[in-house]
């Protein structure tokens, strides 16, 4: 008997965790846009510690304590808004969506960059090449032109 009461209570606290709670929505919820942008650079900032740590540590001491500056919010304010969209995942897939078009076009403008950095550099290593070209066929001409064959009296005699 006492098993089967445990099994009822142990039944019923499963039944009510499980239902379908709807989180309020906290009084400072940041909005879904200002969300994206936020975790945008959370996402920033954590690659650029896997590239280079140390550079990032000697220019910002606490990467996270500086987004939320530059934002304007708190710790507190970001984890509860953060928490609610966690827990309303159309509401955090639209977020992520928007995170993940912004990285697109983010790539897209750097690659476009990118390549116009290395299309500059190889015209540049172009007309240096043609200019090294240049000076060196002048330098050929000037030596033909003082090996010319003057006609002398002379029988021609082979060099030894």
């Amino acid at each position: 008997m006492r098993n089967l009461a445990f099994v009822v209570i142990i039944l019923l606290l499963l039944l009510l965790s499980c239902g379908n709670q709807q989180q309020k929505k906290p009084a400072n919820l940041i909005s879904e846009d200002l969300m994206s942008e936020i975790i945008f650079d959370v996402l920033l900032i954590s690659s650029a510690k896997g590239i280079n740590k140390q550079l990032l540590q000697n220019n910002i001491e606490n990467p996270l304590n500086y987004i939320y500056r530059s934002y304007g919010i708190d710790s507190l304010r970001f984890a509860e808004s953060n928490d609610y969209y966690t827990r309303n995942s159309v509401l955090y897939n639209s977020i992520y969506d928007k995170v993940e078009a912004k990285l697109k076009s983010e790539k897209i403008e750097y690659n476009a960059i990118i390549d116009e950095q290395k299309r500059i550099k190889d015209s540049v290593r172009m007309s240096r090449q043609n200019q090294i070209d240049t000076v060196s066929i002048n330098y050929d001409k000037s030596i033909s032109t003082n090996k010319l064959l003057i006609p002398s009296n002379k029988p021609y005699s082979p060099p030894k």
